[in-house]
């Protein structure tokens, strides 16, 4: 049983999430100034407004360690599922923890290597350059000259990741089964999907092999500089690459760059990239926060951090390509079906208050000129919406609106005068024009054809195969109704109710009477013992199907 085999770390989760639980109930209720959070006593920056409930939930994942802060930082790419102001709380986490000594690590590398480390690389600094929660980073020079950075898998991170998995399974079943409602919103499968990306990251050769993909996307291109990585010395737990040295974007502003440096240049170069990962590829990096980019000394934009990755088929990029551009058009039924051929809208959403929301964006929005908005504030917007209405973005979808924001914090910072929008607006329209170029039609309809082709070819055996079944009764209907659910439970509530009133109004009223006539005739009578055996069985009756409702938990 899964909670008693990992009973320890149970409890330790319990634990961290009563102790910030408090907090978030004590602050709702207005005793926020009480908590000792605030004061720095436990650890926590000290200041002088208490925590609010976002931050504590934060904070509880801050501490419960790297599953709990992916998952986080997963969830504040989702604000279509959780509330915004957790998503953007969420977003704040960083992942980032006190370095371990490199006594610690030295095993893994000695351990993953072929040949010693030292001969493989003649200069090693132990003192660490980066830590997060799975890794730490160091800088190192190979026996070539090569200035390389080395990242180093933490030891015992992958079992303390494999715990917290089989926890959050057992947790996730637990809430559907009480909770059987949930499963529209397949639960389960989002923390499939955050588990694919969770190994990933823990395996360094699929971040290895995201990067050799990067590079060759970029093959050429003198503006943008994508590390090599060195195979011969890259293992699942250790990652060898050049070192992009340079200036991060996020230190711009207390750095100064080279004066002859065009922030405007590089800040569309950013845009671009970030537009053909998407639009051309339809696979993009997922994590393009401003700390994953360098300016380097020959005025090129490095990039950094290949272990998330997010990716769209044709369909998803077609369909975002057109709700852009009808967002752009201010086209509120265009928007909406693209929406719907997006999938994202379930079988819950009202059209008609949907569109009501999608109208007051775009006329928020259409009333600034496409110059002065920020994609970010649109995004958030357009998230808000989604929450209120329960659409649920596929993952990489959600990724892409996420990526597209962090694009514009990235872009400001290069250049503050970049207008994100105005820059972007063109692409959108010229990507969509192309879309629909003839070229592209008449590819669409050769692709169409063959697809009739070969259908038109299988059919008849498959209508054969068909009919067999049904003669046979092989074949039955089943009804899905998510909504349906949820009414029936409602009516059988209300059948088990009617039923004990109408139980329990013979036995009330055998009661009564029962009394009236025993005061009159006296108790020794016959009819008396008639009425007084008639109301025990009107009791009886009532009490087993009392009991029989409370078995099957309807009541």
């Amino acid at each position: 049983m899964v909670l008693l085999r990992h009973a320890r770390r149970y409890r330790e989760i319990i634990s961290v999430l009563i102790r910030h639980g408090s907090g978030w109930l004590l602050v709702e209720l207005g005793f926020g100034m009480l908590l000792p959070f605030h004061w720095g006593l436990l650890g926590h920056p000290r200041r002088e407004d208490p925590y609010s409930g976002p931050e504590h939930l934060r904070m509880a994942f801050e501490e419960l360690g790297p599953t709990f802060i992916k998952l986080a930082q997963i969830l504040s790419t989702r604000p279509d599922l959780v509330s915004p102001v957790y998503a953007r709380e969420f977003a704040k986490l960083q992942d980032r923890v006190p370095a371990r000594s490199f006594a610690e690590i030295e095993p893994v590398l000695a351990s993953e290597l072929e040949v010693p480390y030292r001969q493989a690389f003649p200069e090693f600094d132990p003192a660490p350059i980066a830590s997060a929660s799975i890794g730490q980073v160091y800088r190192a020079r190979l026996a070539n000259g090569k200035q390389v950075v080395v990242k180093i898998r933490k030891p015992g991170i992958a079992d303390v990741i494999a715990e917290d998995k089989a926890i959050l399974r057992d947790i996730v079943r637990r809430i559907i089964r009480r909770r059987p409602w949930l499963r529209r919103y397949d639960i389960k499968g989002m923390l499939d999907q955050f588990f694919f990306v969770l190994d990933n990251e823990l395996d360094y050769v699929h971040e290895g092999q995201n990067a050799d993909r990067f590079r060759k996307m970029f093959e050429g291109d003198p503006h943008i500089f994508v590390p090599t990585i060195y195979w011969e010395y890259s293992t699942a737990r250790v990652l060898v690459m050049d070192e992009v040295i340079g200036i991060k974007v996020d230190e711009l502003e207390h750095r100064a760059v080279n004066g002859r440096t065009d922030r405007q240049h590089l800040a569309r170069i950013a845009v671009d990239m970030t537009f053909k990962q998407i639009f051309e590829y339809g696979y993009f990096h997922a994590d393009p926060h401003p700390g994953n980019f360098v300016i380097t000394r020959d005025d090129s934009l490095g990039i950094m951090d290949f272990g998330m990755f997010g990716y769209l088929d044709n369909r998803y990029r077609e369909a975002f390509l057109v709700f852009t551009y009808e967002f752009i058009r201010g086209n509120t039924e265009g928007m909406m079906d693209a929406l719907w051929n997006l999938g994202v809208t379930g079988t819950q959403a009202q059209r008609p208050m949907l569109r009501r929301d999608l109208d007051h964006l775009l006329f928020k929005f259409r009333e600034t000129s496409l110059a002065e908005i920020a994609a970010g504030d649109m995004l958030s917007e357009l998230m808000a919406i989604a929450y209120r209405h329960q659409l649920s973005f596929p993952p990489d979808l959600a990724n892409l609106f996420k990526v597209l924001g962090m694009l514009e914090g990235v872009g400001s910072m290069i250049d503050p005068d970049l207008r994100f929008f105005d820059y972007s607006e063109k692409y959108f329209k010229n990507m969509y024009k192309n879309m629909f170029s003839p070229e592209n039609i008449v590819q669409q309809l050769s692709d169409n054809l063959i697809d009739l082709y070969k259908l038109g070819n299988k059919l008849p055996r498959r209508l054969s195969r068909l009919l067999q079944r049904v003669e046979f009764g092989d074949i039955g209907i089943e009804f899905n109704n998510p909504g349906l659910e949820n009414d029936i439970r409602k009516l059988y509530k209300a059948v088990d109710r009617i039923a004990l009133s109408v139980m329990l109004s013979p036995f009330l009223i055998a009661a009564g009477i029962f009394v009236l006539v025993g005061h009159f005739v006296g108790y020794d009578s016959f009819i008396v013992r008639f009425l007084f055996f008639s109301m025990v069985a009107a009791g009886l009756v009532t009490l087993v199907v009392l009991v029989s409702v409370w078995r099957q938990q309807r009541f």
